[in-house]
């Protein structure tokens, strides 16, 4: 199906009043350029706190009781689940999400990319595998990375500058 030109620049346009609208809000929450990329980070990992679409479960009003008789009686490992995201979290998580709006299509692609990379990893975005997944070197795709948060953050504060 064909979106037209004309519903892309309403659609456009509609993204950026909302964005204008927050644009003080998003600069004082993130703080710096930094801190922007920090935004899309944390977005992933309350991504992944969220609830599932779908589950695939069946629901009854019975107990829920482990299959296997030897696991019944607790000598089993425990699993472990992530904590439910909060309210703070959730609302930064549509900041972030509000804020790849205003990206390019490839550079939003790398700076989700980059954001679910990093995801419970120490040394932050695994750049080699993004790189393959895009075609590029691993360096170009930092690169480019640091450049679409630059450009995002510039983007923000000239919105801010605007609303007034």
């Amino acid at each position: 199906m064909q979106v037209s030109n004309e519903t892309h620049r309403i659609a456009g346009f509609w993204e950026m009043t909302l964005i204008r609208d927050r644009a003080r809000d998003i600069i004082d929450e993130v703080g710096n350029v930094a801190g922007m990329a920090g935004l899309f980070f944390e977005a992933c990992e309350t991504e992944r706190r969220l609830p599932s679409a779908r589950r695939m479960s069946v629901k009854s009003c019975w107990p829920d009781f482990p299959d296997d008789p030897s696991l019944s009686f607790g000598y089993n490992d425990v699993e472990t689940r992530l904590a439910r995201a909060s309210p703070r979290q959730i609302s930064r998580y549509d900041m972030a999400l509000d804020l790849g709006m205003l990206l390019e299509v490839s550079d939003r692609k790398l700076v989700w990319a980059c954001a679910h990379s990093a995801v419970r990893r120490q040394r932050g975005p695994h750049w080699k595998k993004i790189g393959k997944m895009l075609g590029m070197h691993a360096e170009t795709a930092k690169r480019r990375f640091d450049r679409a948060m630059l450009e995002l953050w510039y983007k923000t504060l000239t919105l801010m500058n605007h609303a007034k």
